[in-house]
């Protein structure tokens, strides 16, 4: 047996500890019982500890890994207020996770941590794959991918998201075995000659003509072109402006950084007296920004690129043996009741029946494309409004 996976989740139980039982038990039961690996993702309404101490008296010595959402995504479909998992069995490759601390005050170091404690479980073996779940709410994403890249590497494979809470943006959840922590970070390391390919799309339209971050302070940008950032943005919108922040979600920014990573940064606040935005991710000055938009077909469009772009990467004769999601939440608010259309379209080309897992994250990690000509490379970085898919064939 090369990989094994199975999922499983539970919708309607209203007790915690009951639920992890049932969604672990419904996996179990396509493994014979066995777990080497287990992702979680569960909904906030969940006592959690309760819910992970119910999914640990099933899985018993699994490493578990995971974090709380906006949304659970299954091979059955998106789910709301469900416990989701996956479990993963190899007679090859080996499994390992570590957790860190005080996202709010260093996230890099919390990064770091995480990966130093699952790494130091390996017994010096190397890893082939980094999944890396942080808060978020106190977690800058930038900061989280850059502390781990310093020990890993700029071209480690670091795939992921930021955990959720049901779009309060009050307080999200990671999951490390048996602890249920907040504030901080948590990573799953494999390794093993594991066949891997992702793919990374967003399917919004560039508007307007380009403009330079000229102030800005981590996530809080003044001025474009040394004008109010904010004046811009209203003046792009025109008569939807009354809308803000509302409508932002459906006028995110593109940005395109030193590196030349292309990304997106979706608009959480505004203050009108400061002229000033504040994106979900930091926005560097010197940054080159334009305004996009796009449709729910546009975005679906790109789901199914996304898939195609993986499937390839997989390589001949190689097919899909496991499927992980990390979508935006803001996609979900843009798909509204057309959110399983998105699913549909991955699914479509990836398979319909392929075990399948995810989230609505407040914040994607997937590797892009930095650099230009030969001196491109490929690097993990923090998106928004991006829906990242990873696959593992076999």
């Amino acid at each position: 047996m090369r990989l094994e996976a199975a999922v499983g989740y539970c919708q309607g139980e209203e007790d915690s500890f009951a639920a992890g039982i049932k969604a672990a038990s419904v996996a179990l039961e396509k493994t014979n019982g066995r777990a080497d690996a287990v992702f979680v993702f569960g909904a906030i309404k969940y006592d959690q500890q309760r819910m992970i101490d119910g999914i640990n008296s099933k899985v018993k010595d699994a490493v578990l890994v995971g974090c709380s959402t906006d949304g659970e995504i299954v091979t059955d479909g998106y789910m709301e207020d469900s416990v989701s998992l996956m479990v993963l069995n190899s007679d090859e490759f080996s499994f390992s996770v570590g957790y860190g601390l005080n996202a709010h005050q260093d996230a890099q170091k919390t990064a770091q941590d995480a990966i130093n404690m699952a790494l130091g479980h390996l017994e010096g073996k190397s890893p082939s794959i980094c999944f890396l779940f942080g808060d978020g709410t106190k977690a800058n994403g930038v900061d989280l991918i850059e502390g781990a890249k310093t020990v890993l590497g700029k071209k480690f494979h670091i795939v992921g998201g930021l955990a959720g809470d049901g779009f309060k943006f009050e307080k999200t959840y990671q999951y490390c075995n048996n602890q249920v922590i907040t504030n901080g970070g948590v990573s799953l390391l494999i390794t093993g000659d594991i066949t891997v390919a992702t793919g990374v799309k967003h399917g919004w339209t560039s508007i307007g003509r380009e403009r330079i971050v000229t102030k800005a302070q981590g996530n809080v940008v003044y001025g474009l072109d040394g004008e109010s950032v904010f004046k811009i943005y209203e003046d792009y919108l025109g008569e939807r402006a009354d809308e803000l922040p509302g409508v932002a979600f459906e006028f995110p920014f593109g940005i395109i950084d030193k590196n030349k990573q292309e990304y997106l940064r979706c608009p959480v606040g505004i203050d009108k007296e400061l002229g000033t935005i504040t994106f979900a991710g930091e926005v560097p000055v010197g940054a080159i920004v334009r305004m996009t938009t796009g449709t729910t077909i546009d975005a679906i469009k790109a789901a199914r690129e996304a898939s195609e772009h993986a499937l390839s990467g997989l390589g001949q004769g190689v097919t899909p043996a496991a499927i992980f999601i990390f979508d935006c939440c803001a996609r979900k608010k843009v798909f509204g009741r057309r959110t399983q259309k998105e699913i549909d379209a991955i699914q479509g080309v990836l398979g319909e029946k392929v075990p399948m897992i995810g989230f609505y994250t407040y914040g994607e990690i997937a590797p892009v494309v930095e650099g230009t000509g030969t001196g491109t490379i490929g690097t993990s970085a923090f998106h928004n409004l991006t829906d990242a898919i990873v696959v593992f064939g076999k």
